[in-house]
């Protein structure tokens, strides 16, 4: 298991479906990445069972991954999701997973985001894709249960605000979006009761700026990603007292995402070398980071 940051998550991605023997399946949100399509479609050829579900609204994966998959013969389906978006970001490879924050497009790799790989997974994630599979084709299928440390859908919030309760020490926080009031509350009340709280959030989401007041009147500790050339802090990660709980995932701390979205995260526990690198990760952001947002060029992706 291994936490992957910027382009190692492509690198690993590209290993994964280079090395697929059986089965290779793709639930994405965002699929443009030449090298990623032109690996699918290799797999294709080399006789492995390879599909894709990316995101119905999505206009990279609609106006470039869709047409470039069918034309080399992949099958893929796009996924409409009431009042939402498929907002998955999961490679099934054989028994290996690759789940996180990361998109696939030809720009994402810049991005401050990160996923991570199991080279073992538990059938869930396979399951999972099933039944995205299966409702992007139009058939009418139940939702499966889920073994963590897989966590989907409505369970998210719930899982997130439990383990901010819980935290005693410290808790270190990437997002990309933080507005869901109940994770607020947690997180405010956590600062309050003594736990470190300590947040990196992206300039270009407008309710960001309202969430960092609230949390410094709480006592947390909050700065804004400073851009390099108009890249995201897009990274969607929560650790509990250093990796005594880690969350990973697609999902933002937004009522949109717990709420409409079509999200899949992992929960893990006790990986303090993940920690660690978060930590460090942190750190660095924060230090040249900024109180408040600057102006960065950078485009609001997704919500």
């Amino acid at each position: 298991m291994t936490l992957d940051w910027g382009k190692d998550v492509k690198t690993q991605a590209l290993q994964m479906i280079t090395a697929a023997k059986h089965t290779c399946y793709f639930d994405i949100y965002e699929l443009s990445d030449p090298d990623v399509l032109q690996a699918l479609a290799d797999a294709r050829q080399r006789g492995v069972d390879v599909r894709v579900i990316v995101d119905a609204t999505e206009s990279h994966s609609q106006n470039v991954g869709v047409p470039t998959l069918r034309r080399n013969g992949v099958p893929v389906e796009s996924l409409r999701v009431k009042q939402g978006i498929n907002h998955i970001k999961m490679l099934v490879v054989d028994n290996s997973v690759l789940i996180g924050g990361m998109n696939f497009g030809a720009q994402s790799w810049n991005n401050n985001d990160a996923s991570v790989y199991l080279q073992t997974a538990n059938p869930s994630f396979t399951a999972l894709f099933r039944w995205d599979w299966a409702r992007a084709d139009g058939a009418p299928a139940a939702a499966p249960s889920y073994q963590l440390p897989l966590i989907s859908d409505r369970l998210m919030e719930q899982d997130a605000q439990q383990a901010i309760q819980g935290a005693t020490e410290q808790i270190s926080m990437e997002a990309f979006d933080l507005s869901d009031w109940g994770v607020m509350d947690a997180l405010e009340a956590a600062s309050k009761r003594g736990v470190k709280v300590e947040v990196l959030l992206d300039p270009t989401e407008y309710q960001n700026p309202k969430s960092a007041d609230a949390l410094r009147a709480a006592g947390a500790t909050v700065r804004f990603y400073q851009p390099v050339d108009g890249e995201l802090m897009h990274a969607k990660i929560l650790d509990i007292d250093h990796g005594k709980v880690f969350f990973i995932g697609s999902a933002n701390f937004s009522h949109q995402a717990y709420t409409y979205n079509h999200e899949g995260d992992v929960r893990l526990t006790n990986v303090p070398l993940f920690a660690n690198a978060l930590e460090q990760n942190l750190a660095a952001e924060v230090a040249r980071g900024t109180d408040s947002p600057a102006s960065s060029g950078a485009q609001r992706e997704e919500f």
